[in-house]
């Protein structure tokens, strides 16, 4: 499954070499520039669309709409997407139902195994339970 319809993309500049993080999720620095996520704690501002291989070169970001998102793990479909909390794939999507993360998608496909790219929409929420 591949949409694109209604998305809104935006381009940063990059705070770092983003040549392995093209459909990872990303987050604003200090200076406002895009880093990869580094904690399920981020938030999130979308997923990179392309790969800027050098600081300041331009990273277009997905903020609205469907992307491809590599996960860490397995889900399921409609599951809660969260950035990755283990530090060999941070910024790679990961399901959650802890309360207090950051939701950044919403799996529209199942990822059977790690480093599955899947089509996710994306969302900018924290998980609560009632």
């Amino acid at each position: 499954m591949s949409q694109s319809a209604g998305v809104q993309d935006i381009t940063f500049k990059a705070s770092e070499d983003l040549t392995n993080y093209q459909y990872h999720f990303v987050k604003l620095d200090a200076d406002g520039k895009v880093a990869h996520c580094t904690a399920n704690t981020d938030v999130a501002i979308g997923i990179l669309q392309n790969y800027p291989d050098a600081e300041d070169k331009a990273a277009l970001v997905r903020t609205l709409g469907t992307s491809k998102l590599v996960m860490s793990a397995t889900n399921n479909e409609g599951a809660y997407i969260t950035p990755s909390d283990t530090p060999a794939s941070y910024s790679e999507g990961e399901a959650t139902t802890t309360t207090k993360d950051f939701i950044g998608a919403i799996a529209l496909e199942a990822a059977t195994a790690a480093d599955d790219i899947i089509e996710v929409l994306i969302t900018h929420f924290i998980y609560t339970t009632s």
